[in-house]
């Protein structure tokens, strides 16, 4: 505090310590606003503290699969689940190799059969944006909001991109004449929105134009067909929705961004029925490549065994007299003991 003089009256100049001093004493009133920094919005409509639990819960997975493995009871071997898990999350570049084996594998087949592309951005509503952007361009609360949480908007955009699909434009057309692959990706106050590769023969990409545009507002939606590369098109998408897979110390936005799929639990990518089914790529992938796998199952040449009651478990795979697959029984999950878990923590 500083005392002055000024007019024959002596004024005191308060610093802003003394000022913090003083209003502790209840002798100056201050428009301090106190703010939870863990509940404020960040990126892609998640706060600090969703990021947290987001880290968390990735952390108990991590540690799930470190700490376990499939042992065989007769080899008495053991096969750590960390080694063999394909995830987005737990291993990127496996999985990252394996979209980039279905995106290729899914476009070599549109053109063998001389399907052209095209690209689509499907948006959501205004009231389904939990922000919107002011005259400045800055990002405020939305008042129209509907309170619709990503994972359920993800399913609006499906059924946005089902009136498409069931339009005659496309109806009319067989599976084989439709092929798509689908990215689901954020906008920055988290609202998702759909990038959709499509191919279909050339006669029909002018109706499939009219429709899209009857269907959809082409002031908030998009709809290319100059594609110079299809795949690469769809790939970069791909990339930005995947930074795990390309690099190891990533931005708080791409953080956040991995962080977003995690918290409403929402499928990067998902395809037409084109290809050889994912489950059945996985149990044969060392015999077959995705394209001849594709060829085999659209041929139906193979001859697949599964419970009467329950049919995602495959038993056995036959191609003609023989026997690709047979699942083994002999394995079960086991989790490490307690000083070797130890160990491998100080590893």
């Amino acid at each position: 505090m500083i005392e002055q003089v000024k007019n024959g009256q002596q004024l005191q100049i308060v610093t802003p310590l003394a000022a913090e001093r003083i209003a502790g004493d209840g002798l100056l009133t201050t428009y301090k606003k106190v703010v939870d920094t863990s509940q404020q919005t960040n990126r892609y409509g998640l706060t600090s503290k969703d990021y947290q639990q987001v880290q968390q819960k990735l952390k108990n997975q991590r540690d799930f699969l470190r700490y376990s493995y499939l042992y065989d009871k007769v080899l008495e071997k053991r096969l750590p689940l960390e080694s063999i898990v394909i995830s987005a999350y737990h291993n990127p570049e496996r999985y990252y190799a394996e979209i980039q084996n279905r995106v290729n594998t899914l476009v070599n087949e549109a053109q063998r059969r001389g399907l052209v592309p095209i690209f689509m951005t499907l948006t959501l509503p205004g009231e389904y944006h939990r922000m919107k952007h002011d005259r400045f361009g800055n990002l405020v609360e939305n008042e129209d909001y509907n309170g619709t949480e990503p994972r359920e908007a993800v399913k609006v955009l499906t059924k946005m991109f089902a009136k498409l699909r069931q339009d005659r434009v496309l109806k009319e057309l067989s599976k084989e004449e439709r092929i798509y692959y689908r990215v689901n990706e954020p906008h920055k106050d988290g609202t998702p929105h759909t990038h959709i590769l499509l191919y279909v023969p050339a006669d029909r990409v002018a109706r499939v134009i009219r429709a899209f545009r009857r269907l959809f507002d082409p002031k908030a939606n998009d709809i290319q067909t100059d594609i110079k590369d299809a795949s690469a098109y769809v790939m970069k998408y791909i990339n930005k929705t995947l930074p795990l897979s390309k690099k190891e110390k990533l931005s708080d936005t791409e953080r956040y961004l991995n962080a977003w799929y995690s918290k409403h639990r929402i499928i990067r990518f998902n395809s037409s029925k084109t290809l050889a089914p994912l489950k059945l790529y996985r149990l044969l992938y060392r015999r077959f490549s995705l394209c001849a796998l594709t060829k085999l199952h659209r041929n139906k040449e193979l001859t697949i065994y599964v419970p009467i009651d329950d049919d995602n478990k495959i038993m056995e795979i036959f191609d003609g007299d023989e026997l690709l697959y047979m699942r083994n029984e002999n394995f079960i999950i086991n989790r490490v003991g307690r000083m070797e878990r130890e160990y491998l923590k100080a590893a």
